[in-house]
């Protein structure tokens, strides 16, 4: 029952407004330019990062990059360039918002705000926000944290919704503004910060990044349950609905579980809720 009111929550999120196609949209100008501009995470393993050579790469990454192959092949174009941009939520939505950028690929969750100044494709992920510390410091529950120096990345979902549960619970931590996780992180070993507030699975990443599990440990309580998709300008339908056809076609066909496992590993799965979403965005044409 609680899965399936999550999930019905989650729709009700999702549910796009009826638009009317854009004169001139982004379909338009990719059959003209043969580029389409993408905004990524470069911090966010294993979901969106940077890799070694210097390159986007994550399952969120290689979503957006299947997408864009489906609409090469839809448009009929003999070849369709990808041209990056890294930032922070922040800054990605702002790129989408103000035409910098076509999409965006990161770990962005959907609330009804953010859908006031640019659109969504349908989900990609559904994660928590969790809370890293280290594991010798005694910090067992979010009560824990009081006094002590919290980091977050400012104007996200995380940072908002952890401020109305400190707030809530009378848990006077000091929240302490980050430009990522990989920042955050390197401030908790620096001594900077006492914890590190976040999505679930991007925390992981950093403790895998950092070479030393030993170290950390991720708190249990989950203060906020986030609904991950691709940041889309506004009012273009048909750009919205090519993005979606090539999702679909990962979620029909199942290539979505070769992608889930090449990212979090052979031992993960999808959760109930999120196999529920593929299962309900695999529309068929």
């Amino acid at each position: 029952m609680q899965v399936l009111m999550r999930l019905l929550i989650t729709l009700a999120l999702v549910c796009p407004p009826l638009y009317a196609s854009a004169a001139v949209g982004v379909l338009d100008r990719i059959k003209a330019t043969k580029t389409l501009s993408i905004a990524y995470a470069p911090n966010a393993y294993p979901v969106s990062f940077k890799n070694e050579e210097g390159k986007p790469s994550g399952y969120s990454v290689a979503l957006c990059e299947r997408v864009v192959g489906a609409i090469k092949r839809d448009l009929g174009l003999d070849k369709l360039d990808i041209k990056w941009m890294e930032g922070n939520t922040p800054r990605r939505l702002a790129a989408v918002a103000n035409g910098e950028v076509d999409m965006e690929c990161g770990i962005t969750t959907i609330n009804l705000q953010r859908q006031s100044k640019v659109d969504f494709s349908n989900i990609v992920f559904v994660e928590s926000g969790g809370v890293l510390v280290f594991a010798e410091s005694g910090i067992e529950t979010l009560s824990g944290l009081a006094g002590k120096r919290l980091a977050a990345i400012p104007d996200t979902t995380t940072e908002k919704r952890l401020r109305a549960v400190l707030q809530e619970r009378a848990i006077d931590a000091e929240l302490v503004p980050v430009k990522d996780s990989k920042d955050g992180r390197e401030q908790m070993v620096a001594g900077k910060v006492d914890a590190l507030a976040g999505d679930r699975l991007v925390l992981i990443g950093q403790v895998a990044a950092a070479g030393g599990a030993e170290r950390f440990s991720i708190l249990e309580e989950e203060f906020s349950i986030d609904p991950y998709a691709f940041a889309l300008k506004r009012n273009d339908a048909d750009f919205r609905l090519a993005v979606n056809r090539g999702l679909a076609q990962l979620y029909r066909t199942g290539e979505i579980d070769t992608i889930f496992t090449r990212w979090f590993g052979e031992d993960a799965s999808p959760t109930e809720l999120l196999d529920s979403l593929y299962f309900i965005f695999g529309f068929s044409d």
